[in-house]
């Protein structure tokens, strides 16, 4: 429904129900305990929020892939809420989340958070969102920012009118080392104060993303996962479900995709099928071309199929 044109339009988005998965367990391949996806998620509190979803992307270890055209598909990931805002950020702002090192998107909309690690110029950005005439409070060696209330829209005149597309940045929290955002205050905790239980611990989340192993780039979703390893010249797309193996095999050599009717075959060519442990399935595939396609069968709801 198209928003009538006023001098100030504010929407503030109805709260939503919040779907809790049920736990799982689960072995498999294990990232690094200083980098990667299992470290992402250990700094990421575990809520009913922010287990619904888990985007993850290592914008570091992207950028240095030698050919960017095959790996098109996976640049944005970790920051997806604002990556189609990326370049007008760093013009505005001096901050391109481009150039941070590792990002984690939580939750569903609206109730989600988004952190992005890495070195970039604090001072610089701090200065930006001042000229704004944002509201701002000291954070325990961070600074907290906010520019309007929770879930709020401010889509004619606020500070990010033309910045980001709605209510990203209602809340940040700039410091030495991570740069944290979310529609709501709330958010930024979860992403900055993680706690005691974090994702990294969480009964749902925890065995698909050690299912899926060293990736960089990553989606965890209402109990799938799937993902991308690189190592050296070898890329390798990851899924990992629950589900029975025999199952899997049949539907990968003799089914096709539900939304497009491309056969699974043609899209995860040489596809293979292991048990990952405690009900979970893994599917490794070697993409010949483009680069992403477990990340796009998740995103459409494709993975239903292996059910």
């Amino acid at each position: 429904m198209p928003v009538p044109a006023l001098k100030r339009t504010k929407i503030i988005i109805a709260v939503t129900a919040i779907v809790v998965l049920g736990g799982c367990g689960g072995g498999g391949e294990t990232t690094t305990d200083d980098a990667g996806l299992m470290a992402a998620l250990g700094k990421v509190r575990a809520t009913a929020e922010t287990r619904t979803s888990v985007e993850y992307g290592s914008p570091g270890r992207i950028r240095a892939l030698a050919d960017q055209d095959r790996f098109q598909q996976l640049l944005g990931y970790g920051y997806g809420t604002i990556a189609t805002s990326a370049k007008v950020i760093a013009d505005k702002l001096d901050f391109d989340p481009a150039e941070l090192d590792e990002a984690v998107v939580a939750g569903q909309p609206p109730r989600w958070a988004g952190v992005l690690w890495g070195d970039y110029d604090v001072a610089a950005v701090d200065g930006r969102l001042g000229d704004l005439g944002i509201a701002k409070q000291d954070d325990g060696g961070g600074t907290r920012w906010n520019s309007g209330d929770d879930f709020e829209m401010d889509l004619e005149d606020g500070p990010f009118t033309g910045i980001v597309t709605t209510s990203e940045f209602n809340n940040i929290r700039t410091a030495d080392g991570s740069f944290a955002y979310s529609p709501a205050r709330a958010g930024i905790d979860w992403v900055t104060e993680p706690g005691d239980e974090t994702l990294a611990d969480d009964d749902a989340v925890a065995p698909l993303a050690k299912c899926l192993g060293d990736v960089v780039a990553a989606r965890i979703v209402e109990g799938e996962a799937a993902g991308v390893r690189v190592e050296g010249s070898e890329v390798t797309e990851v899924i990992c479900l629950k589900g029975d193996k025999g199952r899997v095999e049949r539907e990968l050599a003799d089914g096709a995709v539900p939304s497009t009717r491309q056969p699974w075959s043609e899209l995860l060519p040489e596809a293979k099928v292991a048990d990952a442990g405690d009900g979970l399935v893994r599917i490794t595939a070697k993409p010949k071309d483009a680069v992403g396609r477990s990340l796009r069968v998740i995103a459409t709801g494709d993975l239903a199929a292996f059910e």
